[in-house]
């Protein structure tokens, strides 16, 4: 059994801030570092309930902003982590594919302009207005177009709404109940590593139930952002048409400016974070 598990860093327990990096003090940097461990903690909690439940591979995703952003020594040793520039190399999912059996989400947060949700950002606008999605559903739905069901998923009481309404038997694990975009009520960091890891058992103990979340094409796509992530959202780009919500993101995602997909050579000037 093949597990996929996507991360990101607003949903895990304990996380309440936008992450600003510009902001070398100490007290700063100690606060990022600390989410980072928070991040790790649960991440690793998944990865090991994965392989105790008959996992033989399991690649884990950094997918938070600078892409290195787990203390992937931390990890069990024996999954895999992608880590490094987030969009600079062949996917924003790298290396997923059909040859997966499951989508394990951790971390998750509520897509931009939801009420009273941690940090909530990047709105998906799918066929004018339809319907939209979340980073987390996007990937559900990237995953779904290979065919890989997405089983699991944690983060705040918002966004498990959001996707659990997209993915009726999807096993979620709420770790939090945000009552502003700045403020939530958090379980305490061990017990929400506990119920990722139990979470995760019970899905994997019946993904073959757990339909993927596939959308139908043709699919016309924007993004509905702005440089905060605050109120008013506005339309980032051009929209795209493909057969498939795979290709839509994709083609979207070429033509943005923070994007550099297919990198073979280095670019000047570019170093951590």
């Amino acid at each position: 059994m093949k597990i996929y598990v996507q991360t990101d860093i607003e949903g895990v327990a304990g996380f309440c801030f936008r992450e600003n990096r510009a902001n070398q003090s100490y007290e700063n940097v100690r606060h990022r570092y600390r989410m980072y461990r928070l991040l790790t903690n649960e991440v690793n909690a998944a990865v090991k309930a994965a392989f105790d439940s008959g996992a033989t591979e399991v690649v884990v995703n950094d997918n938070h902003g600078s892409g290195y952003n787990i203390a992937f020594e931390e990890l069990d040793p024996r999954c895999r982590i992608i880590h490094g520039r987030n969009c600079s190399g062949p996917h924003w999912l790298p290396l997923l594919d059909s040859s997966f059996d499951a989508m394990i989400l951790i971390g998750m947060h509520a897509m931009g302009g939801t009420p009273k949700a941690i940090i909530p950002h990047s709105k998906w606008e799918v066929n004018n207005g339809e319907f939209y999605l979340s980073e987390g559903s996007m990937a559900a739905a990237i995953a779904g177009d290979f065919g890989v069901p997405t089983v699991m998923m944690s983060g705040d009481d918002k966004i498990a709404a959001e996707i659990g309404e997209k993915i009726p038997d999807i096993e979620k694990v709420i770790v939090k109940q945000a009552l502003s975009p700045y403020q939530a009520c958090s379980m305490i960091p061990a017990r929400a590593c506990a119920e990722i890891a139990e979470g995760v058992k019970r899905a994997l103990a019946r993904r073959d139930r757990i339909a993927p979340y596939k959308i139908k094409g043709p699919v016309t796509l924007n993004l509905l952002d702005s440089s905060s992530h605050a109120p008013p959202l506005t339309l980032q780009g051009e929209a795209v048409t493909a057969d498939t919500i795979n290709d839509a993101f994709m083609n979207y995602e070429r033509a943005m400016q923070w994007t550099s997909f297919d990198l073979e050579d280095m670019i000047e000037g570019y170093s951590f974070p």
